[in-house]
């Protein structure tokens, strides 16, 4: 199963449940608050990996999010989704972290179809032959080394959409642009992603 897939957001139950422990969580209740942040860890996690330098410390940049997260949890309309939500704190956070270290300006930019396939669905099967195992590292070095080449922007559309699994609509969101800026983005990401690990294959 490709990333985005795995990342998708869950069924119509588990989207009641995650409603009723963000009302509890904004009555005051810290175990709802803690399962409701435990549910989208593993995705902010991803983001900030991703949209950070190497050297960062990733597990106190999520602990962060969640920290801004549950300061404003009394001012979640639920106009977008509350992952959606969570993920623009995530990268109004590295952008932060960015600028202080003064790596990366962020200018305006301007994705592909809702239905692209996943550029982590190119890479090749773990299988036991060693040769395969090697490739399937080799390929997983080269698109890690290629995001980090992305622009700020690129790279922060190409983790909401593989990493965290959101739809465009809601990238656009999280993002503060239109859905043809997302487009825009993602078309051009994902280029040069996959160009970059298909050079890992045989």
């Amino acid at each position: 199963m490709g990333m985005a897939a795995a990342a998708r957001p869950g069924t119509g139950v588990e989207q009641e449940d995650e409603r009723q422990l963000l009302e509890q969580a904004r009555r005051g209740d810290r175990e709802a608050a803690a399962c409701l942040l435990q549910q989208h860890e593993l995705a902010i996690f991803r983001t900030c990996r991703h949209l950070l330098p190497a050297g960062e410390d990733v597990e106190a940049a999520v602990q962060e999010v969640f920290l801004r997260a549950l300061r404003a949890l009394g001012r979640f309309a639920g106009e977008c989704s509350f992952g959606g939500w969570l993920a623009s704190i995530a990268i109004n956070l590295c952008r932060d972290r960015l600028r202080r270290r003064r790596l990366i300006p962020f200018l305006p930019l301007e994705v592909e179809d809702e239905d692209a396939v996943s550029p982590l669905a190119v890479l090749p099967s773990p299988e036991p032959d060693p040769e395969r195992v090697a490739m399937a590292r080799e390929a997983v070095r080269r698109l890690r080394r290629e995001l980090h080449r992305l622009s700020a922007r690129q790279r922060e559309v190409f983790a909401l959409r593989f990493f965290v699994g959101l739809e465009l609509e809601r990238i656009a969101e999280a993002l503060a642009v239109d859905v043809g800026t997302v487009k825009t983005h993602l078309h051009r990401a994902l280029q040069r992603v996959r160009a970059a690990v298909e050079e890992a294959r045989p």
